[in-house]
């Protein structure tokens, strides 16, 4: 099934989608952005290109200040409230809301349009592999199903978010897991989620940069990483983890990896949105 793969491209809307229909100067969910210091708002340039937006302070009636930043750069903007972010799209304006202390990046959507996005990796220095959006429950349950996990397992999800496909796997198959993401405030959600779900003592949760961490403990591994990002983590998977070990990825494939998958499946949320789900065995 080869010519579902475009969807590798297409599945970055998902990300879009978190920003798409808000109205203007209402902008990327401050909960979901983190990495700045309370008192400055960091906005990071993942794509190719200097990028000009404009910043306007809240109850300042002044003029907004212009901002040009370069490809990979990080600026750092002092700030004691929101602030309006502008820029151009293809010759239209594009505003949100930004909150101060957040941290926010620039990148290209899928139909290759400049986006803003609220990013829990915003530190510079740091790998910035992927904006953070929940997997829908179904598709948690799909991934462990594909991945055929058992009581005898051991999963690490690198970037969990809220946790939930760790603490999934622990309440309905009693095995052990370790969730890593560079978020403090998406490990205080795991932890409080394992804690209600009663699985606190098989699970485990830390704030790491994944690209620095040891997962060679896994026997199953998933992933809801950007394709840029799955490429980056393939020679750390490859030297990490043990053969036989399943690999599961939400919506992008692992570049080069062809030849070690072994599943592949599609389906829908609750709300109809299509997901992919890739399977492999190191």
């Amino acid at each position: 099934m080869k010519a579902p793969r475009t969807r590798d491209l297409l599945f970055a809307g998902l990300f879009a989608a978190l920003l798409a229909g808000l109205p203007p100067a209402a902008g990327p969910d401050p909960a979901q952005a983190q990495g700045a210091p309370k008192n400055e708002l960091t906005i990071r340039n993942l794509t190719k290109e200097a990028v000009e937006y404009t910043l306007s302070r809240l109850y300042d009636s002044g003029p907004p200040a212009k901002h040009k930043i370069r490809p990979d750069a990080l600026e750092r903007i002092p700030c004691s409230s929101g602030l309006d972010v502008g820029f151009e799209r293809r010759g239209q304006t594009v505003s949100y809301r930004l909150d101060c202390g957040s941290a926010y990046t620039f990148r290209y959507d899928e139909d290759n349009r400049l986006e803003l996005y609220s990013g829990s990796h915003g530190l510079f220095g740091v790998a910035d592999l992927a904006p953070y959006v929940p997997t829908p429950d179904v598709v948690v349950d799909k991934m462990l199903a594909l991945a055929k996990v058992g009581p005898g397992d051991f999963l690490y999800d690198l970037g969990c978010g809220d946790g939930r496909i760790v603490i999934t796997a622990a309440r309905k198959f009693g095995m052990k897991g370790v969730g890593i993401d560079l978020d403090p405030r998406r490990i205080e959600e795991s932890n409080a989620g394992a804690r209600e779900a009663g699985v606190e003592n098989l699970v485990e949760f830390r704030v790491q940069d994944i690209m620095k961490a040891d997962f060679s403990a896994a026997s199953v591994v998933t992933l809801y990483l950007l394709p840029e990002s799955n490429n980056l983590l393939r020679p750390l998977l490859e030297s990490q983890l043990k053969p036989g070990t399943r690999i599961v990825s939400h919506n992008y494939s692992v570049p080069g990896w062809q030849s070690k998958e072994t599943g592949y499946a599609m389906l829908q949320d609750e709300k109809g949105q299509e997901h992919t789900i890739y399977v492999y065995k190191r």
